[in-house]
């Protein structure tokens, strides 16, 4: 009796004393930035994305998540996990060597247990049929209205050398949060970034990327094919590169036990530890 009552007590002093935990949502850490005052999070992310020659065409892309707020050890459970994606970018305009445009994108973020897994051990085909076999995490669509010249309708864009023998570029776009696990989807929806219509998206995402092709599988197997030359056909992996998903975070405001409440239980404790004493 006298054992369990100290207990009792010594967590109600505990619970005075331990610091708010860093947030966890869905498996993922998002640390200490997760929880800061202006709530922002930052997703690093390895690109390979396939090439596109005109108007009318899609592109498609894929990667690993590499870190969440700056930490590449974001398994909530310190296992091995990880966050993997796959990009379609839709329906390219305006493409001409420097400049192109998408008017739809989806990403799909994917949840594995096992964050050891080696992009560069197969080729693309086979990378986008293993992360798609995954848990799905979060669905990210476009979000119209990029501004900085972009037609209304674009929700992606890309700039630099996209025709010739040496490609290089950036891309950018806004995305709104339209699926995936609720908690997830109620974390990330907080409509933190500014369109150029005073609307507000939920993310920003921006890469970029170059013909220097990495994985030696689809060079191999011929998905790579004419990237270093500049007579690549549409479809054929040549872009590699980094990508971020940067945006704000809705934190729940779950109410902490109150002060007084805690003192509460640990006078009632002692209380009773007084009473067993007299016993």
């Amino acid at each position: 009796m006298k054992k369990s009552l100290a207990v009792l007590t010594a967590a109600a002093g505990f619970a005075l004393a331990t610091p708010a935990s860093a947030i966890v949502v869905g498996g993922i850490d998002f640390g200490v930035l997760g929880e800061a005052p202006n709530n922002t999070h930052l997703e690093t992310a390895t690109l390979a994305q396939t090439f596109i020659t005109d108007n009318g065409q899609n592109a498609t892309a894929y990667g690993f998540i590499t870190s969440v707020n700056g930490d590449t050890s974001y398994c909530a459970n310190n296992g091995s996990c990880g966050l993997f994606y796959v990009a379609n970018f839709n329906n390219s305009q305006n493409f001409s060597s420097t400049y192109v445009e998408f008017t739809s994108a989806t990403i799909d973020v994917y949840f594995a247990d096992d964050a050891s897994l080696n992009l560069l051990d197969q080729d693309s085909a086979a990378n986008l049929a293993l992360i798609q076999s995954m848990t799905p995490w979060a669905t990210l669509s476009g979000h119209a209205n990029l501004g900085g010249g972009a037609a209304p309708n674009a929700v992606v864009n890309g700039a630099g050398t996209l025709t010739g023998a040496t490609l290089s570029g950036s891309g950018f776009g806004l995305l709104d949060v339209t699926g995936g696990l609720a908690e997830v989807v109620s974390f990330l929806d907080s409509d933190g970034i500014p369109d150029a219509a005073g609307g507000f998206a939920d993310i920003a995402y921006t890469a970029s990327f170059n013909n220097e092709v990495l994985n030696p599988f689809d060079i191999a197997n011929g998905l790579a094919e004419g990237c270093a030359d500049g007579s690549a056909a549409v479809g054929a992996w040549c872009y590699q590169g980094t990508s971020n998903l940067r945006g704000d975070t809705t934190i729940a405001q779950v109410p902490a036990p109150a002060p007084l409440a805690l003192l509460a239980i640990g006078l009632f404790g002692l209380g009773l530890v007084s009473r067993a004493r007299k016993a």
